[in-house]
């Protein structure tokens, strides 16, 4: 039986933790013995351990923190590892440092989830292009080219998309009892932004869009849910917009993603930098809902404009609203859309497929590791 150890410095669950405990799952159900380093204080060691994966608590503290990669080494050791595998910018640094104390280090992957450019400083341009990194794993071909632009040589980096979990993320009635609970009048559309709270996940954009909708008669209600939507700031830019309680709901982190999704009319992903490839816009698509996206990162792979959804300049409210307001006027365009969507993610972005891709790079790599070893 092969052995994987995953590692990040995740504490939150976000959409990055949420693809790793899926992996992680994959794997075994292909015999794979998986273990995940984390810190043991986090919502990714609680959902991992609820899963039956092992974990073992480990908190990098900075990325070129010497004492965690001596323990990160010394665990490869002593668990006969496999394959490393560094899920996160910190973790990325400490496994890489690991490597440096084995004689034969197991084989050593990234996965990269950002698009930010990479700092050309002589600190990343080591962590990046090192040749103790076998392979990374962009989620999307435009993060792909970052890295390429970036140093990395072309064939070390594959194009492998997160995947979504078509069983689970499948088209269903809206629920009327939540509906119901979070004030939904009968008869307006929804429209809603599922990110944790950030400047650049892009909620003020939203805000923004809505107030000149608002402005102009088009009648919505706005969902805002993830990790500190109710924070006083957002409110207070809601409120700026001309925005009261019956035109926006800030909702805060919730469990029940696929049972809130399908009460909106439009899913939105306004991120103005670093977005990959939207958790929320997959999910979105599989379940048949009409979705607009910014033109950045991997947004523009999944969401081909006009035809599985609608694609607005980032950071412009002003080509937001316009978008919105296609899937307002015109609700039966917005479902043809999102059932030409729903087809490509069920045939191209499924869970299995994702980690299918990641097991064949695993072994492809262990292939070409032993043969150096001969």
């Amino acid at each position: 039986m092969s052995r994987a150890l995953f590692v990040t410095e995740s504490r939150g669950w976000s959409g990055g933790a949420k693809q790793l405990i899926s992996l992680a799952e994959g794997l075994r159900a292909r015999k794979w013995d998986v273990l995940l380093a984390c810190p043991e204080d986090g919502q990714t060691f609680a959902k991992a351990r609820e899963k039956g994966i092992e974990t073992i608590h480990f908190v990098p503290r900075q990325d070129y923190d010497v004492p965690s990669a001596w323990r990160l080494a010394k665990m490869c050791m002593l668990r006969d590892v496999d394959v490393l595998h560094a899920h996160h910018p910190r973790a990325h640094a400490v496994a890489l440092m690991s490597t440096f104390f084995l004689k034969k280090p197991p084989v050593f992957l990234v996965s990269r989830r950002v698009s930010f450019k990479i700092p050309g400083n002589p600190f990343s341009r080591f962590k990046y292009t090192s040749d103790h990194i076998d392979a990374y794993v962009a989620v999307a071909e435009s993060i792909r080219q970052i890295l390429i632009e970036a140093g990395v040589r072309p064939e070390r980096v594959a194009t492998i998309r997160s995947g979504v979990d078509v069983a689970q993320f499948s088209p269903r009635p809206r629920d009327p009892a939540l509906a119901a609970e979070l004030g939904l009048p009968p008869g307006v559309p929804v429209v809603g932004l599922i990110a944790n709270y950030s400047e650049w996940k892009g909620q003020a954009v939203l805000v923004e869009a809505a107030g000149r909708l608002k402005r102009q008669g088009a009648r919505a209600v706005y969902l805002f849910a993830g990790r500190d939507t109710q924070s006083p700031e957002l409110l207070a830019k809601a409120k700026a917009a001309g925005l009261g309680e019956e035109d926006a709901k800030f909702l805060g982190f919730r469990e029940d993603v696929p049972r809130l999704l399908p009460l909106l009319d439009v899913s939105v992903n306004v991120s103005v930098a670093g977005e990959g490839i939207s958790g929320a816009l997959r999910e979105s698509l599989a379940m048949g809902i009409p979705v607009a996206a910014s033109d950045i990162g991997g947004n523009k792979e999944l969401v081909r404009d006009g035809e599985t959804g609608m694609v607005f300049k980032a950071g412009d409210p002003d080509a937001l609203a316009k978008a919105l307001s296609v899937f307002i006027k015109d609700p039966a365009a917005g479902k043809r859309m999102a059932e030409t969507g729903r087809k490509w993610v069920g045939e191209n972005l499924s869970t299995e497929k994702m980690v299918s891709a990641t097991e064949a790079l695993y072994h492809k790599l262990l292939a070409g590791k032993r043969g150096e070893n001969r």
